[in-house]
């Protein structure tokens, strides 16, 4: 038998292995029972997986563990866009909701479902285009596809530094990256997308389509399932990267870092943390920096946190790609929640102390706690808000606060650490003038559309309505 079908037999013993999963197996061994799996499976090249079957577990589990008890009733392993069409469809003929999945990391837990799962993962293939530099990735890619597949060439998009997040949902996000103040945002690289409606048309966007403007930074899972992106390549040659760590004087050395690069070329793309390490009031700053010139250059670029104090890290120059492996972080699965804001000015003493202060009043038990901003500006603002999906084009800073626990923590404990969070992000509103980042997306905030998509709300859902009627492709904070 082929190894996309999915006989009867192989079909119950899915749904055996559910049972065994708890409570949450009975609903999902319900939910096997109900629906017809095997004209699903006839129906792909790819496989069906259900709840038991081997890799299920691994499949179903989203970077968010917050939101891990949410199963997908069956995940179809889709292998082209017709794959993605037929289970689209078949979703649709059945009534089951239905989500994409590429990477996973959907800060809300918004890339799982009880229902269908539409995992890209198999449609990973990157090509590139030698006499034009534009690559063609597959909906499925991850930033690890493009570290492999770029490696040892000479041009790049801009991109992020988790290995496991996929490309799609930057892109269709906006997509921040250490590029995006010399080159711009990854979604102001996509030139053409090929994505599947909800009525299961599969389209190529290019040119001046509303559809494709749509796709440049208003957030993924709102249209339709993108199966592939072009983007125009840039050439990249020897970088400096940086790895920074300061445990003395936070205050000083984060507004002297803030200060310094809120002056800095364009050619440096860098993020500063603020950090409270597990069970301590120390504050540890570190920078994360690339800069297109020579370490020495970084070096005088950053005299006056140097002069402060010196840094523990390390600064160095390499081939750009292989220099990337300074600037990755792993983004292994935990529990967390991340909020964001756009600072459309500087980041004064004024908000350095506030940030300062909410940091030492982190719960000492939690995980941890970080208060992080990107350097935006550059080539992100050289764009007018309505000339992309991406509205935030006057910010200079994208900030965020982050909290980690872990799986065993108390309900009323969780509650206590989460409403230190919202105490934080109301008391950085103020400094923050900007809007929320569609990337972040963060179940929290109440004024999301305008938010996430500001003025460019209105056309947003006008797309919206023409294009998926039904409200196919919906989640709390889909534009609706």
């Amino acid at each position: 038998m082929p190894a996309h079908m999915l006989d009867r037999r192989e079909f119950l013993k899915g749904v055996a292995g559910a049972a065994a999963l708890g409570a949450a197996g009975v609903e999902l061994l319900a939910a096997a029972r109900r629906l017809p799996w095997e004209a699903l499976a006839r129906r792909l090249s790819g496989s069906v997986v259900l709840p038991g079957a081997r890799g299920y577990g691994a499949l179903a589990l989203p970077n968010n563990l917050r939101y891990s008890a949410l199963r997908p009733a069956g995940i179809a392993m889709c292998k082209s866009a017709q794959d993605v069409s037929a289970a689209i469809l078949w979703a649709r003929e059945n009534g089951v909701p239905l989500v994409a999945r590429s990477g996973g990391h959907s800060y809300a837990g918004y890339s799982t479902t009880s229902g269908l799962m539409i995992d890209m993962g198999e449609m990973n293939g990157i090509t590139l285009d030698k006499s034009t530099g534009v690559a063609t990735i597959a909906g499925g890619a991850r930033n690890g596809d493009a570290y492999k597949y770029f490696g040892n060439r000479s041009v790049a998009i801009t991109h992020g530094r988790c290995p496991s997040v996929g490309i799609a949902g930057l892109a269709l996000g906006g997509g921040i990256g250490f590029n995006m103040r010399e080159h711009g945002l990854t979604c102001d690289h996509l030139v053409a997308s090929e994505i599947v409606l909800a009525d299961g048309t599969i389209r190529t966007l290019s040119g001046d389509d509303d559809l494709l403007w749509a796709c440049r930074g208003a957030g993924g899972g709102n249209f339709g399932i993108n199966t592939s992106f072009a983007f125009q390549t840039f050439d990249v040659g020897s970088i400096t990267v940086c790895d920074l760590v300061w445990d003395e004087q936070p205050e000083r050395i984060f507004a002297s870092l803030v200060e310094t690069l809120d002056r800095a070329p364009r050619t440096f793309g860098s993020k500063v943390s603020a950090k409270a390490p597990t069970g301590s009031s120390a504050i540890q700053v570190e920078l994360l920096g690339q800069f297109t010139g020579t370490p020495a250059g970084l070096r005088e670029l950053l005299g006056g946190a140097y002069a402060i104090a010196p840094p523990k890290g390390v600064v160095t120059m390499e081939r750009y790609w292989k220099a990337q492996e300074v600037l990755a972080e792993p983004g292994v699965p935990a529990y967390f929640q991340e909020r964001s804001r756009f600072f459309n000015q500087a980041i004064d003493h004024r908000a350095v102390a506030v940030i300062l202060d909410w940091l030492r009043k982190c719960p000492k038990t939690a995980t941890s706690a970080e208060f992080k901003v990107f350097q935006t500006g550059g080539r992100v603002n050289d764009k007018k808000p309505s000339e992309t999906a991406f509205v935030h084009r006057q910010s200079r800073w994208l900030g965020s606060i982050d909290l980690y626990w872990e799986r065993n923590t108390p309900s009323d404990m969780l509650r206590h650490y989460l409403a230190w969070l919202s105490g934080f992000y109301e008391a950085i509103v103020p400094f923050a003038k900007g809007g929320a980042y569609q990337n972040f997306i963060d179940p929290s905030l109440t004024d999301w559309k305008r938010a996430y998509h500001g003025s460019n709300l209105e056309r947003l859902e006008a797309i919206k309505r023409r294009v998926d009627p039904d409200g196919v492709f919906g989640f709390r904070e889909a534009i609706p």
